[in-house]
Formats: C-alpha cells, structure tokens, sequence
C-alpha cells in the first residue's frame, strides 16, 4: 500500500514538473544550444529530485521487537459492566452513542476507594490471580519499527525507530484488569 502511495505522489509530482516546463522554456529561436541545455538541466534536476525521494521513503516496515512496560497498578475492589449514553444536537439533527464500559473501584495508597470507568474497546480481562491479588494495571505497549530503505547509488540500508517519539511511534496504552479465577462466567451467552 506504502509503494503505491509512494509512486503516486512521484507521478504526480512529475506530471506537475511537466505542466509547467512550458513556462520556463526559453524562446527556441533564440539559440538552439541554449535550448537544449536547458531541457538537459530540467531532466537532469527531475532526475536528482526523483533519486532523493526514493532515498527519503522507507521500501518496507517490520517489528523486531515490542516491550510492554506497566505505569500504573491498583488493587482492584470491585468490578462492573455497563454502558454509557453520549449525544450531541444541532438544530433538526442529533445523535446518540452508546459506549460499554468495565465500572470499578480502586484501593488508594492512603485505604480510600476511587471509581474508575475503562471504555470496553482499551480493556483485556485476564483470569489469573487469586482473590487478594486482583489489580488493575495500565501498560505502555512499545514498539520497535526497522525501516528499510533504498537508494540507487548506495543501495540498501535499515534504520530502527523506537518509543522516542521518532517517524514510526508505535507507543500504545492498555487497560489490564487481572481478575480471580472462577470469575468469569462461562457458557452463558447474551445476543441482543
């Protein structure tokens, strides 16, 4: 997909250079070797031009390597599902959402509760504490992205981009509610 867009912005970018060679061309009665010294500088610059581009695009991606680090843990009290209601109205029209989310509460460091709500969407569920040890961890999901690269001259060469904040920012936050085992009720479905 990432080549194709590539090669359409150089098409395009060629097609324009093309459209406007007419406005800079010089009146060819004037000296036939002006003339054609200038059309040899328009195709040599397009072709710089073009070299350069392909050097500046990455020719593919691919994770070497992910690292989740967790930034925030709670001891989880209670935990449950429900849905929030969300609009908005302007003039004749409007529109509701409806969003699930997992409803619970947390134990503060100084033994007070805290409710928290987590959209359904950010949250995976594990069943695999037991009763004392039930938390609630927000995780970092690092990336590492290799980019390669091709020039026509020097050939091909990698780059790697990481949670720095560079070209390929990876950087995700998970919600991950670990829960005693037996708590999820299995085998019961509810279609509506």
């Amino acid at each position: 997909m990432f080549l194709v867009l590539r090669y359409a912005f150089l098409v395009l970018f060629l097609a324009t250079v093309v459209s406007l060679i007419p406005m800079f061309i010089p009146d060819p009665k004037s000296s036939d070797r002006r003339f054609h010294l200038y059309v040899g500088s328009v195709v040599a610059a397009g072709a710089i031009v073009c070299s350069l581009f392909q050097a500046l695009a990455p020719m593919s991606f691919k994770v070497i390597g992910e690292k989740d680090e967790v930034v925030e843990t709670h001891s989880l009290v209670t935990l449950n599902t429900d849905s929030c209601l969300s609009g908005s109205s302007s003039l004749l029209f409007g529109y509701l959402t409806e969003e699930d989310v997992y409803v619970l509460m947390v134990r503060q460091d100084d033994g007070g509760y805290r409710r928290k709500c987590y959209s359904a969407d950010s949250v995976v569920v594990y069943e695999d504490v037991d009763v004392d040890d039930a938390r609630v961890d927000t995780v970092k999901c690092n990336s590492t992205i290799r980019c390669t690269y091709w020039f026509p001259i020097i050939g091909e060469w990698q780059r790697d981009f990481c949670d720095t904040g560079d070209f390929c920012n990876t950087n995700k936050q998970e919600v991950r509610i670990h829960v005693p085992k037996g708590s999820i009720v299995q085998g019961e479905y509810d279609f509506q």
